[in-house]
């Protein structure tokens, strides 16, 4: 993965996809410091790598009992649910939120889960998909949900970690192939299977969407412009310690992208897509990574009818 390191503001740009096609513009965001990203008008959904949750027991879930409500999002998708009971405790602390999860078991699951809000989602089923594919470390994880009158699918991902930036073609091992493999079996899931329905795929995917082909394991959705964007390539393309999801070593990790029956609602006004700081809630960076987790959650606001 290749690092850029400057701090700055993030300015107002097109959005510059690898590949040909025609691009949908969107603008990146401006840093800002509030964790309040949901409104009642608007479809807000968060990514979020909770990192072996609960990091230190019922001190995580008290700190997320308090952060969550504040945020008005919602749906959550979750990575790295490594204790489903505290899971529980959390949605019973937080009103007219419920919970799903694939619940695998093993001494290190690192489940894959769902936090909504009864008042503003319907769901209407969750299962996995890919299941035992060497692809995929952990089967993502779809929910489909009723958000208004629009009918939505999230799919929940956490790819497979770690690698050297190189993509050996001979090797089915190895980090980057494994992922390249599993974009490329998301593509082809959603086409067969979710053609023509809103679909947005988030996660950890553990590789930065910015690289250049020769090294980009993403290749299945940015050569197809006309079908695909990474609502947050701006922040990718703007990289600095404020925006990326992953701090610790100044890169974006956390994606969210959507299929092009959600174009319309990401060209609406109030529409963003952002990291969120929510340290800043909490004292400071070490705070949060001793209590929550070493990855910030990455946000989309999706405005219909604007």
């Amino acid at each position: 993965m290749n690092f850029r390191k400057h701090i700055a503001v993030v300015f107002v740009a097109l959005l510059i996809m690898f590949g040909c096609g025609t691009n949908t513009n969107i603008d990146p965001i401006v840093d800002d410091y509030t964790i309040e990203v949901g409104t009642s008008q608007s479809l807000d959904i968060v990514t979020w790598n909770l990192y072996n949750f609960p990091a230190i027991n019922n001190s995580t879930v008290q700190a997320l009992a308090f952060i969550i409500p504040q945020m008005k999002v919602d749906i959550f998708a979750f990575q790295e649910i490594n204790n489903l009971g505290a899971l529980q405790t959390l949605a019973e602390a937080l009103p007219n939120y419920e919970w799903c999860s694939t619940g695998f078991g093993g001494s290190m699951p690192q489940n894959l889960a769902f936090l909504y809000n009864t008042n503003t989602v319907t769901v209407n089923g969750a299962y996995t998909i890919f299941n035992n594919e060497y692809a995929f470390p952990r089967a993502p994880y779809v929910l489909d949900f009723t958000w208004s009158d629009q009918h939505c699918y999230v799919i929940n991902n956490h790819l497979k970690a770690f690698g050297d930036n190189y993509i050996d073609e001979t090797n089915i091992r190895d980090e980057e192939m494994r992922r390249r493999s599993a974009c490329d079996k998301l593509d082809q899931y959603i086409t067969q299977n979710l053609n023509n329905s809103k679909v947005i795929v988030v996660g950890d995917m553990n590789d930065q969407i910015q690289e250049p082909m020769t090294t980009n394991v993403f290749r299945a959705f940015i050569n197809k412009t006309d079908e695909y964007v990474f609502a947050d390539m701006p922040i990718a393309q703007n990289l600095n310690y404020n925006n990326a999801s992953y701090p610790g070593s100044l890169s974006h990790l956390d994606h969210i992208l959507i299929t092009n029956e959600l174009f319309d609602a990401l060209r609406q006004s109030g529409f963003y897509t952002r990291t969120i700081q929510i340290e800043r809630s909490m004292g400071g960076m070490s705070n949060y990574k001793t209590q929550i987790s070493d990855h910030r959650p990455v946000v989309i606001r999706l405005n219909f009818n604007n």
